[in-house]
């Protein structure tokens, strides 16, 4: 396997019911792709330009995004303090985690894979993005509602990754 896949590989390894955190990107993507048939657009509307501007805002916040969660993951690799030695001895007990190899993960390896995937998931999609930039020009207006219907499904997924992870962070330590 390649070595850049490993820590996707171990994330979906060791995750139960992995397609229910697929359910709701997938639900807000749908209600978009719905509600665009529905709703009429109005007339000398600049779709594309719009397009663009939501891209580019897209772009700004996914940047952010991953400096936030590659300083995050410095900060657990590299502090070495009570809280996050309990992290690396404390198995995970969380009901939707899965053995990786046999061995239980520690809480610590949970909140890293977390960390990990996001940021492969917020790179790639930024480089989406960076590609939707390049075909704006080319591809027919119909075809962006399925475009901005794709970049709702990566958005909510990023989101609720993130957010599962402050969560375990939050947990860890007001249980502790």
């Amino acid at each position: 396997m390649i070595k850049i896949l490993l820590p996707i590989s171990d994330y979906i390894k060791t995750r139960k019911r992995l397609w229910l955190k697929l359910f709701p990107p997938i639900l807000f993507a749908g209600i978009f792709i719905g509600l665009s048939y529905l709703i009429p657009v109005q007339e000398n509307l600049d779709i594309q330009g719009i397009f663009s501007e939501f891209v580019s805002a897209q772009v700004s916040i996914i940047a952010i995004f991953i400096s936030f969660s590659i300083a995050i993951i410095s900060i657990l690799v590299s502090a070495d303090n009570k809280n996050i030695q309990r992290l690396r001895e404390t198995e995970s007990s969380d009901g939707t985690i899965k053995e990786l190899n046999g061995k239980p993960l520690t809480l610590f390896q949970v909140l890293l894979s977390n960390l990990t995937y996001n940021v492969f998931v917020e790179i790639l999609y930024l480089a989406i993005l960076i590609v939707y930039l390049l075909l704006r020009a080319v591809v027919h207006v119909c075809v962006l509602r399925y475009l901005i219907a794709f970049s709702i499904f990566c958005i909510v997924h990023i989101l609720q990754i993130l957010l599962e992870t402050v969560i375990q962070m939050y947990l860890t330590f007001w249980r502790s």
